[in-house]
């Protein structure tokens, strides 16, 4: 496979007017704008050779460049940048002079700042600094009675693309075509989206087999087209490992099958997860790595385990834990959750609360009955549903692939591994204890926790109230200790547990048959009104 350096030489000594320009030189200028540049002269347009300010000894793109007449001697101008932590914005641009009166205007992508790979994310829940500066400079360098193209790689594509459907009337008209190298597309909860009509079929998008940024927020593009790399899975997103055959770019027969995978999980995850819930996650994430003195991404991932230990703390205090727990939620089981929420089946349970208190009591008086196998039982039911349910998901998705192994392989990966850790936890009992407490232990803190936000919000001490005051405690409690406790005391707690989960189960269904029945509510509503009637009148007579 060839290279675009091999390109650079192959073209060296051929200008633009003898080698019109084609898609692999929007490439190459694409990746330039990775390197810096300095104009002299008061910002006077200069050869590219001349202006990078970056070593050339060891580089062999930047090398060949420089030594080549078709891109060394090319003259570039208006080179912008703009890098500020204050205001989160990180932006590159600069304008190459093709041939005649035509251009070609290229947005840098995200450098190894802290602060671009931000914006990155930030795109996902508003309009960014960087965008609105791609459609200050277009305005500001395209002139009347000359040509342009635009283009670039990850973000820069984003940027051409976000700046060329924002500029006006007049000057989109000067601009022939753009280029989105493997960027993504515009938020629809944050942009007009129809925007992309004035630029579709002037648009190329270039994208790598294993694509993972340029699908996020994708547009239906005609000029769509899947390139070979000379690197592996997420690395094929530089663009020195794309491919070239005989001057253009070296087509892909389609997607990579792992790549398409992960697309659908993060396509269902965005769909899921408002643009509100991304900021949290997005602010309580950067916030450790900032908190840390990191100012590149390379920095940031060098966390040790107080770093580790602070993210999580930053998104547990941000409540974003529910919008990454459902990351791997739909990576398992697709939009079969969803489905189970919105479906007949939550709507039966919503509409009959009693379902809970049953449960609880069944639960209850199996676990204080059966203490010595109740929960091996319990976990390894649970344990197999989820075996059993993946089972099925995989066979379907086969199924519908008309069993193309190669494309799901991802998919029966996951499977391999559940049923394997399934088949560990049975055989070994010493395995069934660690996962069994730490799920029956994780799930009665969440009851716990669940137990603890509704008596926070009730504004009336009621049954209800206290209640939860007395679950939240207790619950916690019992999480705890599961979690850590040695199996030799797991008879006497089943025995608690199940007491109290029991008891808890009863006070459900008798609460649940007093909210039913229109007599007895009237009375217990009337009485939780005249409470607070009266604690708003103590509050009063307090003031005066």
């Amino acid at each position: 496979m060839s290279s675009i350096t091999d390109y650079i030489r192959w073209y060296a000594e051929f200008s633009f007017y003898e080698k019109p320009f084609n898609e692999v030189d929007n490439i190459v200028l694409s990746t330039l704008t990775y390197y810096h540049f300095e104009l002299k002269d008061a910002g006077r347009p200069m050869a590219v050779k001349r202006a990078v300010t970056n070593s050339i000894s060891s580089d062999a793109f930047l090398s060949a460049v420089c030594a080549s007449r078709r891109f060394g001697s090319l003259m570039i101008s208006d080179v912008s940048e703009i890098f500020s932590r204050d205001t989160g914005v990180q932006f590159a641009a600069m304008k190459f002079h093709l041939y005649d009166n035509v251009y070609y205007i290229a947005f840098r992508g995200t450098d190894n700042s802290l602060v671009g790979w931000k914006e990155d994310f930030v795109m996902s829940y508003k309009i960014t600094e960087a965008q609105n500066s791609a459609v200050r400079y277009l305005e500001k360098v395209i002139e009347e009675e000359k040509d342009y193209i635009v283009g670039g790689h990850s973000k820069g594509g984003n940027l051409a693309v976000y700046g060329a459907c924002h500029i006006g009337a007049q000057k989109l008209s000067r601009i022939q075509h753009i280029y989105n190298n493997d960027g993504p597309g515009l938020c629809p909860e944050v942009s007009d989206v129809t925007l992309i009509d004035k630029i579709r079929d002037r648009t190329t998008v270039i994208l790598p087999q294993y694509c993972i940024f340029g699908k996020i927020f994708a547009h239906d593009i005609p000029d769509t087209r899947i390139v070979t790399s000379s690197y592996e899975g997420i690395n094929e997103h530089d663009l020195v490992s794309w491919g070239v055959d005989h001057g253009q770019m070296e087509i892909a027969s389609g997607f990579d099958p792992g790549s398409e995978w992960i697309n659908e999980v993060a396509k269902k995850w965005i769909a899921d997860v408002s643009p509100a819930e991304r900021e949290a996650l997005v602010n309580s994430v950067f916030a450790t790595a900032e908190a840390r003195g990191a100012q590149t991404y390379t920095d940031a991932m060098k966390l040790d385990v107080d770093g580790v230990e602070d993210l999580i703390k930053n998104v547990v205090e941000s409540d974003s834990l529910k919008a990454v727990a459902k990351i791997p939620e739909k990576a398992l089981f697709g939009d079969f959750i969803e489905r189970m929420k919105t479906g007949k089946l939550a709507r039966f349970i919503n509409a009959n609360q009693l379902i809970e208190g049953i449960v609880f009591t069944v639960l209850g008086l199996l676990m204080a009955i059966f203490t010595e196998y109740a929960f091996h039982v319990i976990i390894t039911i649970l344990l197999g549903g989820v075996v059993a349910f993946q089972l099925g998901y995989t066979i379907k998705k086969l199924y519908e692939s008309r069993w193309n192994f190669v494309r799901e392989r991802t998919r029966v990966y996951i499977f391999v591994v559940i049923a394997t850790l399934f088949t560990i936890i049975l055989v070994k009992q010493e395995a069934m204890f660690i996962v069994g407490s730490g799920m029956a232990g994780g799930w009665l803190l969440v009851v716990a926790y669940k137990s603890f936000l509704k008596f926070r919000q009730s504004k009336t001490r009621d049954f209800a109230y206290w209640k939860n005051v007395v679950k939240s405690i207790l619950y916690t409690g019992c999480g705890i200790y599961i979690i850590l406790a040695p199996s030799q005391t797991l008879k006497w707690f089943m025995l608690v547990l199940g007491g109290l989960m029991a008891i808890d189960g009863v006070s459900a269904i008798i609460y649940t048959v007093i909210e039913a029945n229109e007599k007895y509510a009237v009375r217990y509503h009337s009485l939780k009104d005249k409470v607070k009637k009266d604690k708003s009148k103590h509050k009063t007579i307090k003031k005066q």
